[in-house]
């Protein structure tokens, strides 16, 4: 029983590992667009400049999930 569980584990992490490399990369126009945006949100709730950084590329990766594309793996906030 344990076998299968940890079986069944497995195979969705591995598909969950290879499931972003399906998805396309977004346009870097959109790329731009998002990391405005929550740049301007980052202002909005008083978000320090430590922890700005974080905020604005956690919040383009949560927008090109939900528009169906790639993560990235770094945003310029500058």
């Amino acid at each position: 029983m344990k076998y299968l569980v940890l079986s069944a584990l497995f195979a969705i992490g591995l598909q969950s590992a290879f499931a972003s490399d399906d998805l396309p990369v977004a346009p870097e126009e959109i790329i731009k667009e998002h990391t405005q945006m929550c740049l301007d949100w980052a202002t909005e709730d008083d978000i320090d400049a430590q922890s700005q950084y974080q905020y604005v590329l956690d919040c383009v990766n949560d927008e090109l999930s939900d528009n169906g594309y790639q993560h990235v793996q770094q945003v310029n906030i500058k």
